[in-house]
């Protein structure tokens, strides 16, 4: 009897306006929640309007101050520039090879801190330039130089030479980017400042070998040279039984040419056959030469610690305006006129307020 009552269409009726209530009293809360969230906003943005508007209002009265402010900060700051040394920069591109790039940062860091110590006599003893012209050396400075698919080749080869698949999964092009080694980088870039053009050439020369070859790097260097030497004597090597094989091939062709005719069938196809591997041995011989061409070329340059892709320019003045003191100078002024208007206009208002509590009172 119960369960019949339990499932009467009044029953049931009942429970689905329960639910329309619920739904109902879920999407006025969710309505209510927004509806703070844009009264929040609203606020914000009109407190933000009402402070700009009470700048421009403080501005527009003490325009004559900071009008002149500021025609008295441009005078000194382009009076300031104009005391200034004209400054000259010029950079090479160098290939940092057999793990020099370490040595190389720590060097260029060295003449970078003589420089800001201006002991011209130390910068001049080593690029072997007078003293006076290492006195208008400014700085010193290098950063790799790479492009976007420079990084991307360098993706490429970490991750073929990983084998865990745990490091492959970790590892994106993001986190491999932000945390690659710049010395990891073959090509960098040097930079040299300077007061003085033209300089920049007398430093090419020992910028990039004094004191470069340390233990590490020549034992690296001797290596990497002795076994290039080592591949293209095997190459050689090959040439020449290759150049033995096909002689030995011609021989045999010439030996068989002077057979009886009723042997002719078996000539031809043993020319054919003969004529065959020549060709293959001809491929190869290009091949391994193209081999030994490649290897001299790689010694050739692999005879240099630090390869120089560019030579420096006489240099160019390095400008920027907002490196200024015309620029800085008005900026700071007007920031500081504009922040002891608004202390002065907070204080006025502070003793209102306690004039008006007291009187109150």
């Amino acid at each position: 009897m119960s369960e019949n009552v339990q499932n009467t269409p009044e029953t049931s009726s009942k429970s689905n306006k329960d639910k329309e209530i619920d739904l109902g009293d879920l999407f006025t809360i969710i309505g209510n929640i927004f509806n703070k969230i844009f009264s929040f906003i609203k606020n914000v943005l009109l407190l933000i309007f009402d402070l700009l508007i009470k700048v421009l209002i403080i501005i527009r009265v003490h325009i004559l101050k900071f009008a002149i402010v500021g025609v008295l900060s441009l005078v000194i700051g382009w009076f300031i520039d104009s005391r200034q040394e004209t400054v000259y920069r010029s950079n090479i591109i160098v290939n940092a090879n057999y793990g020099s790039a370490r040595q190389l940062y720590s060097n260029i860091s060295y003449y970078n801190n003589l420089a800001k110590e201006k002991d011209s006599v130390m910068l001049a003893t080593i690029f072997g330039i007078d003293p006076s012209d290492a006195n208008k050396i400014a700085g010193f400075y290098i950063e790799p130089h790479v492009t976007e698919n420079d990084i991307i080749i360098a993706y490429d080869d970490f991750m073929k030479s990983t084998d865990t698949t745990i490091i492959k999964n970790y590892i994106d092009f993001g986190k491999f980017k932000s945390s690659i080694d710049p010395l990891e980088y073959k090509r960098h870039k040097i930079s040299v400042a300077s007061f003085q053009q033209g300089i920049f050439s007398a430093l090419q020369e020992e910028l990039v070998s004094y004191k470069i070859e340390n233990n590490f790097i020549k034992k690296s260097k001797d290596i990497r040279l002795r076994t290039l030497t080592e591949e293209q004597k095997g190459l050689e090597k090959q040439l020449q039984s290759i150049d033995t094989l096909r002689e030995v091939y011609n021989k045999s062709i010439l030996s068989e040419a002077g057979k009886t005719s009723s042997a002719q069938t078996n000539i031809q196809m043993s020319a054919s056959t003969i004529k065959t591997n020549e060709i293959e041995l001809f491929a190869l011989n290009e091949k391994i030469s193209k081999e030994i061409l490649k290897l001299k070329a790689e010694k050739d340059f692999g005879g240099e610690t630090i390869e120089v892709l560019n030579d420096f320019s006489p240099g160019s003045e390095i400008k920027s305006f907002f490196d200024s003191f015309l620029f800085k100078i008005p900026i700071i002024t007007l920031i500081l006129l504009l922040l002891f208007i608004f202390l002065r206009e907070l204080n006025s208002f502070l003793n209102t307020y306690e004039e008006n509590k007291r009187l109150d009172a």
